[in-house]
């Protein structure tokens, strides 16, 4: 019979590697999670080399806009890293009520923030292109693909925090699945979208979004089957106390990237000033 917590739910094996010897769920659990972040960074190659075939413009438009998508990732593998965290501490405490319990607090976090990401880049986006630096020849074809991309935030944000969740429970052959699962649709899809349908790099866009749209049902059918942590709304009790806990974690991690995005479209600017579009398409 399978082990059980003290409210007798029974135990999955990613819970009983983490609740087992540390040093082997360190080994089982790093290698799958090394993996994982190595598919994750394929979409944006993947988007890059079936984009190439489009010339230097398109090539270009995409480098532009992927600083603003890093700070969108960014702060949602912040906020997964947070439930990671603090997830996990609770399992490991064996108190599920309050595990789930943040796990609601994650998806809490998550609206707020996939509701103000997707305003701000559907509204400000082309300003915010031309701050950047975003050369006018290429102005059009960076809104084509940042619009589109951006209005599927919600499951760019949804995969990285849902990953944060599965990490928690020590399900990170799951998370490997997914992603990999992702990283291949969008591979296949690309080329049909680009250049089958002859939709360009608005196609690119789509073939994203909808590989990670597939990809959060896959895993949303998981969290109601499979996993140990569940959303249970019914059970869902506000803590600031909780929303503090995960933003220590996840903000200064957000943070991180939002410096990363900002160095990389700085650096784009200066290409473009030294370069011109070309020197940017060859960059990215």
């Amino acid at each position: 019979m399978a082990e059980k917590t003290s409210d007798n739910e029974p135990i999955t094996k990613g819970v009983s590697i983490l609740l087992g010897d540390p040093k082997k769920a360190v080994l089982k659990l790093s290698i799958p999670m090394i993996i994982a972040m190595v598919i994750n960074s394929l979409y944006a190659l993947i988007d890059g080399i079936w984009v190439a075939g489009l010339g230097n413009n398109a090539i270009a438009a995409v480098g532009y806009v992927n600083p603003l998508y890093l700070v969108v990732f960014g702060f949602s593998n912040g906020i997964g890293a947070g439930a990671t965290a603090i997830i996990s501490r609770y399992i490991g405490a064996k108190d599920k009520k309050t595990a789930d319990n943040v796990a609601l607090h994650v998806i809490l976090i998550f609206i707020i923030l996939t509701i103000f990401f997707t305003a701000l880049f559907l509204l400000f986006l082309k300003p915010i292109l031309i701050v950047i630096g975003t050369d006018l020849t290429v102005l059009s074809l960076a809104m084509d693909y940042g619009q589109i991309l951006f209005l599927g935030s919600v499951f760019i944000l949804f995969s990285s925090v849902a990953y944060g969740i599965l990490r928690a429970e020590g399900n990170v052959t799951k998370t490997t699945y997914a992603m990999l699962f992702g990283a291949i649709l969008n591979m296949v899809l690309d080329p049909i979208f680009i250049y089958v349908f002859n939709l360009g790099i608005r196609g690119a866009a789509i073939a994203t979004i909808i590989s990670l749209a597939l990809v959060s049902l896959l895993i949303l059918y998981w969290f109601k089957k499979e996993t140990y942590v569940k959303f249970s709304f019914k059970n869902f009790s506000y803590s600031n106390k909780l929303i503090k806990q995960i933003l220590n974690v996840g903000l200064p991690a957000g943070t991180e990237f939002l410096i990363i995005g900002a160095l990389s479209g700085t650096l784009n600017f200066i290409l473009m000033l030294v370069g011109g579009v070309d020197a940017v398409a060859v960059y990215c």
